[in-house]
């Protein structure tokens, strides 16, 4: 009888451990990285795990961080408004967003991470995957790579600089989320109505399209808009050309944008 028990308990026991091993999430582990101009560097991390609470996580040092202000340091709030570096959230919340502050740096500050994070293995449903991360602060509400949404879309890039531009960038928020509400990728529907050729291209690239083209844009790697042209409602068009004769060689996002606001980014590579 002590034998048969204890069998089943060993059956029990292992079927709570695979069951828990199925369902438990890897952990998602996300930097931000800040470098000035003197190359002093610092980092924030954002964490997803299935242990993490909404609470201070010692586990996960998101306890209270003394800081040297004699170098460049940048920082976070936890739960309790101490200084921190580290935000973990439990799995499956949708959201991982904080205002990053930043003390004794030089301008300019680059900003790096990694993007291919946002579709690491194991992010769990409904959505799967990271679908929406921006920057938002005053400086990229001005100068940006979506200029419709007036944020820095991390998503497009691993990389951008934050210059000195009159005043202070910091503090400065990061927005990462899985979304549901957001359905079909808006560029993924698009570009079934789209084709772009040549790409790379010359002095000009040809726009086709089944839609109805409202706008576009075209940015330089930093967020800068290069060039520029909206339709009015009279002279839409579904195709057209763009020159490119006066721009110099290099990568730049194009943004279009159709008649129901959707837009759609795609890179292209200017070689004369």
């Amino acid at each position: 009888m002590k034998k048969l028990m204890k069998k089943r308990l060993h059956i029990l026991l292992f079927i709570l451990l695979t069951t828990n091993f199925i369902t438990a999430q890897p952990q998602w582990n996300f930097h931000i990285a800040f470098e000035d101009a003197t190359g002093a560097k610092d980092t924030i991390w954002l964490i997803w795990d299935t242990n993490a609470t909404f609470g201070v996580d010692t586990l996960f040092n998101e306890q209270a961080q003394k800081l040297n202000y004699s170098v460049f340091n940048v920082f976070i709030r936890n739960t309790n408004a101490d200084t921190t570096k580290t935000q973990a959230l439990p799995h499956p919340y949708a959201s991982n967003n904080v205002v990053v502050h930043a003390i004794n740096y030089q301008y300019p500050i680059t900003i790096s991470w990694d993007s291919s994070l946002f579709h690491a293995p194991g992010l769990p449903l409904p959505v799967g995957y990271v679908n929406r991360a921006f920057i938002n602060n005053d400086y990229f509400f001005l100068v940006n790579n979506d200029p419709y949404s007036h944020t820095y879309n991390m998503l497009m890039e691993n990389h951008v600089s934050a210059p000195w531009w009159g005043c202070d960038q910091f503090p400065m928020g990061f927005y990462i989320m899985r979304d549901p509400s957001i359905g079909i990728n808006e560029n993924d529907m698009l570009k079934k109505y789209l084709i772009l050729f040549p790409n790379p291209c010359n002095d000009y690239i040809n726009i086709s399209s089944d839609l109805v083209i409202k706008s576009y844009h075209l940015l330089s790697s930093d967020g800068k808009v290069i060039q520029s042209n909206l339709f009015t409602p009279s002279k839409n068009e579904n195709s057209l050309t763009i020159s490119l004769s006066k721009i110099e060689n290099g990568v730049y996002h194009l943004i279009l944008t159709d008649s129901k606001n959707q837009s759609y980014h795609e890179k292209i590579i200017v070689i004369h």
